[in-house]
């Protein structure tokens, strides 16, 4: 499609959350924002995990996640699916993915649709 501007050839453009088209000649844009999904989920989700507390990447993971030192993340794996955070999409999905390269067993709450 050409620039309304001077007639030119436009490219396409995508940086970070902006897109949108550029004429190749006068500069004239047209854009717009794209969010993700999952960056305008606002749920409030819960993240539970299951865990050997003798195990100290599963410890590490922990204690990673919830900002704690690693004698308060072993007591925390000593409990039965102990809460680890409550928050949004992206966070959610970022501590989980963590944990489970641990291999430990996690469990969010309400249904958590991101892979």
């Amino acid at each position: 499609m050409p620039c309304e501007q001077c007639g030119a050839k436009r490219v396409a453009f995508k940086a970070g959350r902006t897109q949108g088209v550029q004429c190749v000649r006068c500069g004239a844009s047209v854009v717009t924002s794209h969010f993700s999904t999952i960056e305008i989920d606002e749920t409030q989700y819960e993240l539970r995990c299951r865990g050997d507390y003798r195990d100290q990447a599963h410890v590490r993971a922990v204690a990673a996640a919830t900002g704690d030192n690693f004698l308060v993340a072993r007591n925390l794996l000593q409990q039965d699916r102990p809460l680890l955070m409550v928050g949004q999409a992206q966070e959610v999905l970022k501590v989980r993915n963590s944990l489970l390269a641990v291999g430990m067993a996690c469990e969010i709450c309400p249904e958590f649709r991101w892979e």
